[in-house]
């Protein structure tokens, strides 16, 4: 019987787990070390969670093709979809709720855009324009009931829409310089582009939070 021979130390030391690294191993733009469970790790948080993405290690990105020979391909078929999506400022989601499928941009031409869901189990069809359920020959764009209660009450409760993805955003504290998710810099005032407004940059009773 033949055995593999060990694997020998790199003689570097995994940046987020500390231990020792054998065999194979990523070098990050800023002169880290990951082993491969750690950086495969890494990238999955990524795309499961949108505020760790793109995955960084020191503020800097780690690009995808450093780490693409250590992935497999169903692994890495499934980073670059969510590397679409994340990609895309305002997007359409299949309108079927138990699926909300990530489609592709919001369109915003003169003409329709119908989505069909590329799911085998949904099939849904969205509009690409108003972002409802599609429904030939009677399809008439309109803003969906249901996300206009939304954005009333959070109107209602002082939030603010980023003018980049609109997604709605709740200022607890701090001043009115917005950084959404989407990378979109904002006033939370008045939606406009940050810097290019006259209005104020904070409230005084925004910046320090109550005492308990």
């Amino acid at each position: 019987m033949t055995r593999a021979p060990p694997r020998r130390a790199t003689g570097h030391n995994c940046v987020i787990c500390q231990d020792p690294i054998f065999g194979e191993e990523v070098l990050a733009p800023c002169n880290h070390f990951f082993d491969i469970g750690c950086i495969t790790d890494l990238f999955r948080s990524a795309m499961h969670d949108e505020r760790l993405y793109p995955p960084q290690c020191c503020h800097q990105n780690i690009p995808l093709l450093q780490v693409r020979p250590h992935l497999t391909q169903a692994f890495l078929t499934e980073f670059e979809l969510k590397a679409q999506e994340f990609g895309t400022l305002k997007r359409v989601y299949c309108v079927e709720s138990t699926c909300s499928r990530f489609l592709g941009p919001l369109y915003v031409g003169d003409s329709s855009k119908i989505f069909t869901c590329p799911s085998p189990k949904c099939t849904a069809t969205t509009c690409g324009k108003c972002r409802g359920r599609y429904k030939r020959f009677t399809h008439s764009c309109t803003t969906d009931a249901e996300t206009e209660v939304v954005l009333t009450l959070s109107r209602a409760s002082g939030w603010s829409r980023c003018p980049g993805c609109a997604q709605m955003i709740e200022l607890s504290l701090g001043c009115f310089h917005m950084t959404c998710r989407c990378k979109t810099e904002f006033c939370y005032l008045c939606r406009a582009q940050w810097k290019t407004c006259k209005c104020p940059q904070w409230d005084e009773s925004r910046l320090l939070a109550p005492a308990q």
